[in-house]
């Protein structure tokens, strides 16, 4: 087969490169080597650029009717069996046209935007069908080794080649880029449940050690996520289900009667957080995207948005390159230049809040829900919080920011913010 741009992958952030490049009349090739559905947790919370992202390419309207819309987190922090404090945090303290969050099912979204590429002649998707290996020695791989379920193995010639295949990744071990890995002391379960009518906002409910997030589906349904401490999984599967159930109940008592839903332990999925990112993006005429270049610590949930961000720079690069007719290697510097300083710094932000709670013992819980009352309470920093969560934009936060956050410092200090400051531009996105 011959191709312009082989893509090794075909989760979101695969399709939805291979959906820009086919729609701007760039031949592509797909490849996923799974055969069915995933029955595994991906990311289901699309933070606001995403979603602006996909109204660029057309896909937003199908997208938001297949997604439930939340306007507001909360976190309620426990001392024992008393609230300690009760925290709010809004999207629509950003003036933007997407303000809110969307929680779409992970292989709902695949398909929409499958469907949609698929519309478009130039867009070819081989299933099941795993990257092996390139022909070619040296930084320019020209030929891709594909193996099909059914048609054996088939050489693919392309221009580019681009590793979507998650954080496993063949083709970065391949081109040889290294990975910095962080591990954590607790585990999460996740799982999806019918949730009461009333729960229609993110939710997060902090008791001890225990952290439970709550994010309502379509169909009346939640996405849930408990962090545990790492040797209690084997005593709570010892023990049964009554103790996955006591859990939810313990933290939130209108969950009775919908997390017992759950009748088999098959249906929980262990989840053991990491965090790598690598110390590049390109090889010669490869890059990578998503999982297999950055994974972040779940507790944001913001890695199918960087995944997505990163087929959205990268495609926008790649349809350039074509109409100028300029398919030099270097100009994939740009997308890494691009992306990578903003993987970082969410990567960083999500292993914060990781390290946020992590630690439960002393003063620690203490001080933790004092700072988020103080980000929720300050404008300026409730505003810088949530833009650097939407990806829409990125303020980094300084000593003086963190000096208001402890309270050694009143919150008036700080300028007033119109709730556009600091948001990406077009020249910053695609320079």
């Amino acid at each position: 087969m011959k191709t312009n741009v082989f893509i090794s992958g075909g989760g979101i952030s695969g399709l939805m490169l291979g959906l820009m490049l086919a729609g701007n009349g760039i031949d592509v090739v797909v490849a996923e080597k799974d055969a069915k559905p995933s029955i595994k947790y991906k990311g289901e919370l699309l933070q606001p650029k995403s979603l602006d992202m996909m109204n660029r390419l057309g896909i937003y309207e199908a997208v938001r009717t297949a997604g439930f819309p939340i306007h507001t987190t909360s976190i309620t922090e426990y001392d024992g069996s008393r609230v300690m404090k009760k925290i709010q945090y809004h999207y629509n303290v950003i003036d933007h046209p997407f303000n809110e969050a969307l929680m779409v099912p992970h292989e709902k979204l695949k398909e929409i935007i499958r469907n949609h590429a698929e519309q478009h002649p130039s867009f070819h998707f081989l299933n099941p069908a795993k990257f092996i290996e390139f022909r070619e020695p040296g930084d320019i791989k020209k030929t891709a080794v594909v193996m099909h379920k059914e048609r054996g193995e088939i050489e693919i010639a392309a221009d580019f080649h681009i590793g979507a295949e998650g954080r496993v990744s063949p083709i970065r071990k391949s081109i040889g880029i290294e990975l910095t890995e962080t591990e954590y002391n607790h585990y999460f379960l996740t799982v999806t449940f019918p949730r009461p009518s009333n729960l229609t906002e993110g939710e997060m409910i902090v008791r001890g050690h225990y952290f439970l997030g709550l994010f309502p589906l379509p169909d009346l349904q939640v996405r849930t996520v408990l962090l545990i401490k790492k040797e209690e999984y084997k005593e709570m599967k010892n023990e049964g289900l009554g103790s996955f159930y006591r859990c939810y109940t313990r933290l939130k008592p209108e969950l009775d009667g919908y997390v017992q839903n759950i009748t088999t332990w098959k249906d929980i999925q262990l989840m053991v957080p990491t965090r790598h990112n690598a110390d590049r993006y390109i090889s010669g005429n490869c890059a990578l995207m998503g999982d297999a270049v950055h994974t972040v610590h779940p507790m944001a949930g913001e890695g199918m948005n960087l995944a997505i961000q990163d087929a959205y720079t990268l495609g926008e690069l790649l349809s350039s390159m074509y109409e100028t007719g300029n398919l030099d290697v270097a100009q994939l510097k740009r997308y890494e230049r691009v992306r990578k300083p903003r993987a970082e710094f969410l990567s960083s932000l999500s292993n914060l809040s990781a390290l946020a709670y992590s630690y439960w013992q002393g003063p620690w819980p203490n001080v933790r829900s004092h700072i988020l009352k103080r980000i929720e309470c300050v404008p300026a920093l409730h505003y810088k919080h949530m833009l650097n969560i939407s990806g829409l934009g990125m303020w980094k936060d300084t000593l003086l920011d963190r000096f208001v956050q402890i309270g050694l410092l009143p919150g008036g200090i700080l300028p007033k913010v119109k709730g556009t400051e600091h948001q990406y531009t077009e020249d910053d996105d695609h320079p």
